[in-house]
């Protein structure tokens, strides 16, 4: 009797303390891990395309913890270095507050060195913040004209929509004197001018 109970009381003790077979992780996040790491890695030397692909990661939560902070960081290390993509990115985080505090300062200076580059994203995110008047004083309606002309004359179809919206509604006294229409539109098209002689 006293044989069987301590044999018992063995296989429970048994099966309290026996270790759970450890769960296989599933492949596909374990490669999302690997790549994770592997792109930590690459972006250690400051290369810009490699900054950009692990802030892609951070941004999304891919192989890691999302962190918006951290996606900011790279980008902003990548445009500091003239990446165009990484100028862009870095003035639209900017403007939404998002791994960074918002600054429409900032934002707009990221977003006009990557417009004058030709990005026209950028340059749609310029014409906003001057339509909006985000961070401005005022509303500046011929500067958000001027780029919404060269947005459209790169090919943007929302500027191209946009425009003749534009023309029945800010692009007339008070808000935009015949003068500065002419102005805006000068200066627009001797941008894209000069633009496409660079281009070549």
């Amino acid at each position: 009797m006293k044989s069987a109970l301590f044999l018992t009381a063995l296989l429970v003790a048994g099966h309290l303390f026996a270790q759970p077979a450890p769960k296989k992780e599933n492949p596909a996040v374990a490669k999302a891990k690997a790549e994770f790491e592997a792109a930590k890695t690459a972006a250690e030397g400051g290369d810009p395309l490699k900054l950009i692909a692990l802030a892609d990661l951070y941004y999304a939560g891919k192989g890691t913890t999302r962190s918006y902070p951290e996606a900011y960081k790279a980008y902003l290390a990548a445009a500091e270095k003239g990446n165009v993509l990484a100028e862009s990115t870095v003035g639209w985080l900017l403007r939404q507050g998002q791994g960074a505090t918002r600054d429409y300062k900032k934002s707009m200076e990221w977003f006009t060195k990557a417009a004058e580059k030709g990005h026209v994203e950028s340059q749609m995110g310029l014409a906003e913040i001057y339509y909006n008047s985000l961070g401005l004083p005022k509303r500046d309606f011929a500067t958000a004209y001027k780029w919404y002309l060269i947005a459209a004359g790169l090919g943007n179809k929302d500027a191209k929509a946009f425009i003749p919206r534009m023309a029945t509604t800010v692009l007339r006294d008070p808000h935009v004197t015949a003068e500065q229409k002419a102005a805006a539109e000068k200066a627009a098209q001797d941008w894209l001018t000069a633009y496409a002689a660079k281009t070549k």
